[in-house]
């Protein structure tokens, strides 16, 4: 899979963790292939009572090399766990994000209101972040462009035409947009699962389509987005 990812021109990967168990491994991954970043957080599927203790938990792995806090979130298409500890441990992460300036990689389905409502009271970190898997309307687009915030899109760009998503990629392009794969899952149109990273291909493709702009123009212009939150090199 690495292999594919570098004959299709990536010079860089972010595997975000979504639960505590994958820390450790996300880090044994960074060490052994130094093309992949990686970010430490609890995903809001898998929050639990046990992780309100999570910002001494961020604080004992963050020296480990982590370039984000994530994917944390909000989901309120999901029944359980409950909305209520969703949103107290994305804001316990969010707040230890907001201290150590590290940027967010932030999940959200149902609950942009609520999500704005958090970062009103938290805040969000000097070097921002990205809304990932992005499905937001044009109006919350802006709001949370004022609030410092990055947004990215992958596999949806190849599904069939979406004006309010084309209206978006317009909006968010080039200061604000980033191009993702979120591999395994989210597969471009007409592949199978899992999703791979180079498959951020057939979504650059799909960019251009709807931009109309060159897709080399586009995957320097994300790049450089990518490397300026998350502080990459390379």
């Amino acid at each position: 899979m690495i292999d594919e990812a570098v004959k299709a021109g990536i010079v860089k990967l972010i595997t975000s963790s979504v639960t505590l168990n994958e820390w450790e491994k996300s880090e044994k991954i960074h060490e052994r292939f130094k093309l992949v970043e990686f970010s430490i957080g609890i995903h809001p599927w898998y929050v639990s009572e046990s992780d309100r203790d999570i910002k001494l938990k961020l604080e004992n792995a963050s020296g480990k090399g982590a370039v984000a806090i994530g994917e944390i979130g909000l989901d309120r298409k999901i029944v359980s766990p409950s909305f209520d500890l969703q949103r107290e441990i994305f804001e316990l992460q969010l707040q230890y994000a907001v201290e150590t300036g590290m940027p967010v990689i932030i999940h959200c389905r149902g609950a942009f209101n609520e999500l704005i409502e958090s970062i009103n009271r938290i805040g969000v970190p000097r070097n921002g972040g990205t809304v990932h898997a992005y499905s937001g309307s044009p109006e919350i687009t802006e709001i949370l462009i004022k609030k410092g915030l990055s947004f990215s899109m992958g596999g949806t760009l190849t599904y069939r035409n979406s004006k309010k998503r084309s209206e978006v990629l317009k909006r968010i392009y080039p200061d604000f947009f980033l191009l993702e794969t979120d591999s395994p899952d989210i597969p471009p149109l007409n592949t199978m699962k899992p999703n791979i990273p180079s498959n951020i291909l057939l979504n650059l493709r799909a960019a251009s389509g709807i931009l109309t702009i060159p897709e080399e123009k586009i995957a320097e212009t994300t790049t450089a987005n990518a490397k300026k939150i998350f502080g990459l090199n390379g």
